[in-house]
């Protein structure tokens, strides 16, 4: 079943914009960070990898770990953004899982924002930064750029 299908066509164009800034700020972010994290001595291998095909994903491997994956979903009342971020300070100590869902919407001046936690709404940039984020615990003492 395509989105078309599934959602009127205004609020999959509004939630297919959203989402391509959404993984076009991502990307830039996860450019950055490692682009820092690389000028303060990390390896290659210590950096993020990103990956986007119907998902996003974003994932520091050694420790400490992050892993971020978020995906857009269409349904009869409209797009819905969710996600998990996960990772481990070492072999034994977990960082809390945390799930997201973000449905997108107008708000009052028009503006097509995912609505997060209580009615906050984030733009695709500042969802982008909101994520992006978690990794500040995978380079301690790199200030990074998002």
């Amino acid at each position: 079943m395509s989105a078309a299908t599934v959602a009127p066509a205004p609020l999959v164009r509004e939630g297919n914009g959203f989402w391509q800034e959404f993984v076009a700020r991502c990307k830039g972010h996860v450019e950055s960070i490692n682009a820092a994290a690389s000028r303060h001595g990390y390896s290659q291998e210590e950096l993020i990898e990103w990956r986007c095909d119907d998902h996003v994903q974003m994932m520091k491997s050694g420790f400490p770990s992050t892993a971020i994956k978020a995906t857009i979903k269409f349904f009869g009342w409209g797009p819905l953004i969710s996600g998990l971020v996960t990772g481990e300070q070492d072999p034994n100590l977990k960082f809390s899982a945390e799930e997201f869902e973000l449905p997108i919407a107008c708000d009052l001046d028009g503006e097509v924002v995912g609505v997060f936690d209580e009615g906050r709404s984030f733009s695709p940039q500042d969802l982008a930064c909101y994520l992006t984020q978690n990794f500040r615990r995978c380079y301690p003492g790199v200030s990074l750029p998002c």
